[in-house]
């Protein structure tokens, strides 16, 4: 059986991709505060149109989209009604958890949402998934605080951003345990999430960011073109007023209201994990390659969009309402299974 899992780039023409979700607003009924509750289920309904349209955008292209499962509600409501009823991330972000590395899914984060869909790569190709925490995350592994959203593959060049989210260490456990020597480590220091620093449209195209000054592309992608944003996708929503500014501090907004005060407290308090810190993130680099001619994007940027049509990219916008509360782009939000074409060198 041909192996289920092949991905060498993030531009080949994806064949099968991972798109997150969000919890359904009836696993919130329980809130007794009736603004928050509505606030919040607002927030998720929202949330799941916009990550269905993004599936059906995908599969007009041809690609197979899979989707994690949720937690049984009732089990997870009485979870949040305990103690500590802090509510875990939903299984929205899946680039940050696991990534395809060549013919191989190393599962940096074994999310138990994510467990079906592995287990069916796992039965067509036994040994194809790599699990260090063998389905329970074990806080003592090398890669307990890795971040997969932190490896940028370029075919036999697989960069590593050296920085608290992927240390050098548990670089080397990946080089041992997840690769061959087929493959060249590179070393890239973007302060964490690379795949939200520079992107690869296609070979000789990167878009890129304020947050890429010690990536030398100069040497790394030489005679590349770059195009660097250097203001974060925040910054001009608030300069044309999309959001009250001066009730938030950095780290989450919300389009069109000013969230009250119980809201905020409710977000900061018991969805904290929920959120980071949307001050400093380029939405616009954080896309999805569909192949070499077509790439999809959260939202219209002008010099990004002229950028892409004049290196024959047809640029796809497929909104996400609230990123600006989730902290995730397109490219957080999916996470490339299968990508049709062979391993080249392009460095």
């Amino acid at each position: 059986m041909t192996n289920p899992i092949q991905s060498y780039t993030s531009w080949q023409p994806l064949e099968e991709v991972i798109v997150g979700c969000v919890y359904t607003p009836d696993y919130f009924d329980f809130i007794e505060d009736v603004a928050v509750k509505n606030q919040l289920q607002q927030i998720l309904a929202e949330s799941a149109e916009d990550l269905d349209n993004l599936q059906r955008t995908i599969e007009q292209y041809g690609a197979r989209v899979r989707r994690p499962d949720l937690p049984v509600k009732e089990h997870w409501v009485n979870n949040q009604t305990a103690d500590d009823p802090t509510a875990p991330l939903p299984p929205l972000t899946p680039r940050d958890w696991q990534i395809s590395l060549g013919e191989r899914l190393l599962r940096v984060l074994s999310l138990r949402e994510l467990d079906s869909i592995c287990s069916d790569y796992e039965a067509d190709c036994p040994g194809c998934v790599i699990d260090p925490h063998e389905g329970n995350w074990n806080p003592d592994h090398p890669l307990a605080t890795a971040m997969a959203s932190c490896i940028v593959r370029v075919g036999h060049d697989i960069f590593f951003d050296n920085s608290e989210w992927l240390t050098t260490a548990q670089m080397e456990w990946i080089r041992d345990h997840a690769l061959d020597d087929r493959f060249r480590l590179r070393r890239a220091v973007t302060e964490g999430h690379g795949d939200a620093v520079f992107a690869i449209l296609k070979p000789g195209v990167i878009l890129s960011t304020m947050h890429d000054h010690n990536i030398d592309y100069q040497r790394d992608f030489p005679g590349w073109e770059v195009l660097r944003i250097n203001d974060s996708t925040v910054d001009a929503a608030i300069a044309i007023g999309k959001f009250r500014y001066e009730t938030m501090d950095g780290s989450w907004y919300l389009p069109g209201v000013k969230p009250t005060e119980n809201f905020a407290r409710f977000v900061d308090t018991y969805l904290r994990d929920w959120t980071g810190f949307v001050k400093e993130t380029v939405f616009d680099v954080n896309c999805l390659v569909l192949d070499e001619q077509h790439v999809i994007f959260s939202g219209y940027n002008k010099s990004v969009f002229d950028f892409c049509e004049r290196h024959g990219i047809t640029p796809i916008i497929s909104e996400l309402r609230h990123k600006y509360f989730w902290d995730g782009g397109i490219s957080c939000v999916t996470q490339d299974i299968r990508r049709r074409g062979p391993l080249e060198t392009y460095l």
